[in-house]
């Protein structure tokens, strides 16, 4: 079986729910800061909240590839090379973020071209339909599960709309925001609820062929 090759793996799924959790921690900071920033006058700093917290995430995804390579082995790989695209491309606006902040920098929009923006956006939204559709098609996790995984590809493809048709309200980016933190939190709290669940039984769930 291709999890054998997995076997040394479990932290990285263990840890799954974890980054999920505090990748959606960091995206309630974001939509704090794009509400502060929609409803009053205050000073706000940068926000350094929602490219990391977008990292964060995507790693959790790793907690869950070891399953879908067992049982959606064509789907994972094509999800595997989205996942790394997207996560190292989070994590070079991560760093942009950070130096920004430090003042080392002048913005994220003075060093980062507008592709590399696209690059990212686009290898974030089929990182989280892959791997959506592969968690649905296996009975590892609840149906749940798969529906809140494509849940952050779904608002990213609703931001790139937003910015596509010119609407962009300060309210329209709290929603997303908060959209992105509820369903990253929601997802963590799903995971780790079936993996206490499994470790009380000592069992996970089965496997289908895809």
């Amino acid at each position: 079986m291709v999890r054998n090759t997995f076997s040394n793996w479990n932290w990285v799924e263990q840890w799954g729910s974890t980054l999920f959790l505090l990748g959606g921690l960091l995206m309630a900071g974001h939509a704090t800061l794009s509400g502060i920033r929609a409803f009053t006058d205050l000073a706000t700093p940068p926000d350094v909240f929602v490219a990391t917290g977008h990292f964060v995430a995507l790693v959790g995804l790793l907690g869950l590839f070891p399953a879908i390579a067992d049982r959606t082995p064509t789907t994972a790989r094509a999800a595997g090379a989205a996942l790394v695209v997207a996560s190292a491309s989070w994590f070079v606006m991560s760093v942009t973020q950070l130096l920004a902040f430090a003042d080392v920098v002048a913005s994220l929009v003075a060093v980062l071209p507008a592709s590399f923006v696209v690059v990212v956006l686009g290898s974030t939204i089929l990182t989280y339909g892959l791997f959506g559709v592969a968690a649905l098609r296996v009975d590892t996790w609840s149906r749940r599960v798969g529906v809140l995984i494509l849940a952050p590809g779904g608002l990213t493809v609703a931001l790139v709309v937003r910015s596509i048709t010119g609407w962009t309200t300060p309210v329209g980016g709290v929603a997303i925001g908060g959209g992105l933190a509820l369903s990253m939190l929601a997802l963590g709290y799903s995971l780790r609820t079936m993996d206490d669940r499994s470790r009380l039984h000592g069992t996970r769930g089965g496997a289908t062929s895809g």
